[in-house]
């Protein structure tokens, strides 16, 4: 059964359709647009030009821009002094220096070996940080009655030496608290070794003295050493040794007699070793570093700086060096 509407639901209907019609059943959602990312570093925004008609700001007014951070500037701290700018100094500094610290201030570690047991070029010394050097001290040969031979040799290291000023002279002693005198009959087997006893020294001392000068620049060096040695003999259980029946050898004779050359071989031996030009040089170059070291201290320059001394006057007064110079 089909039922007609009235007309006037009939047009309502109409209208309601027509609407809808022209504005869409569901609203659309607007869609948001992004701009594309850009790769480029962001450039900060520059104040913007003002308008037509006003005044252009000030220096005082313009906002700062940036630029690098620039590093404060560092005071030195006190006693610092800038390597590259010593103080200048205008008038002469005057210092004095004892000899036994221009040989190499601590002497502790001085000492003098006296030996010839493997070779006759064994015998050494070290003074201070700026002498050393080797002599030779040759064996004992007794030509015993029976027609052998006793050989003595000499073994002993000194202590840390006794350091005296003696006028101009530096005298520095030596003691030797024990010094062996090993003695051997006919060769070096161990037969020559038992056949005789040993010997041994006491109060063995020995003595180096120094004289110094300056050179043409006013550098301390030294003009002339000598050395000696002074000792005995200790008394000894044994000392006559018979061989062959009828043919004694008295040990301790043929020891003391070898205490008598030793002298001679020590003055001789120190005196050549310091005279030779290489040792001389040496000790020149030691000393004048460690000099300059102290003297750039004195007038306040840092001694790893490039300045130099000149001597402007210097000379020995005994056995203490003094010098009057200027920085340069």
């Amino acid at each position: 059964m089909i039922t007609f509407l009235p007309f006037r639901c009939q047009t309502w209907l109409w209208l309601l359709a027509l609407l809808m019609t022209l504005h869409g059943v569901v609203p659309q959602a607007e869609a948001q647009v992004f701009p594309p990312r850009s790769h480029t570093q962001s450039v900060p925004a520059q104040p913007a030009p003002p308008a037509m008609g006003q005044p252009m700001p000030g220096p005082n007014q313009m906002p700062p821009m940036p630029g690098p951070r620039q590093q404060q500037p560092v005071m030195p701290g006190p006693g610092l002094q800038p390597m590259m700018q010593p103080p200048q100094v205008t008038s002469p500094l005057v210092k004095t220096i004892p000899l036994a610290l221009l040989l190499g201030g601590d002497l502790s570690k001085s000492f003098v070996q006296l030996t010839n047991l493997r070779g006759q070029v064994d015998s050494n010394f070290t003074i201070g940080r700026s002498l050393a050097g080797r002599f030779t001290v040759p064996p004992y040969v007794h030509e015993a009655s029976n027609g052998s031979r006793v050989f003595v040799h000499a073994n002993g290291l000194s202590n840390p030496p006794v350091v005296k000023s003696e006028g101009n002279e530096l005298h520095l002693e030596f003691h030797l608290p024990a010094l062996q005198f090993k003695t051997y009959y006919r060769d070096y087997s161990p037969e020559g070794d038992q056949a005789v006893g040993d010997t041994v020294g006491e109060n063995a001392i020995i003595d180096i003295f120094i004289l110094p000068t300056t050179n043409q620049q006013g550098f301390p060096t030294y003009q002339a050493v000598r050395a000696g040695f002074r000792g005995t003999l200790k008394p000894q259980d044994k000392c006559t040794y018979w061989f062959d029946v009828i043919f004694p050898i008295n040990i301790c004779e043929v020891s003391k007699k070898y205490l008598d050359t030793l002298s001679n071989a020590i003055e001789t031996g120190v005196r050549e070793a310091l005279s030779h030009p290489q040792t001389r040089t040496q000790f020149d170059q030691i000393v004048w570093q460690s000099l300059r070291s102290d003297l750039l201290i004195q007038a306040g320059i840092n001694p790893m700086s490039p300045a130099q001394i000149r001597v402007i006057e210097a000379s020995f007064h005994g056995t203490d060096y003094v010098v009057k110079y200027l920085p340069r």
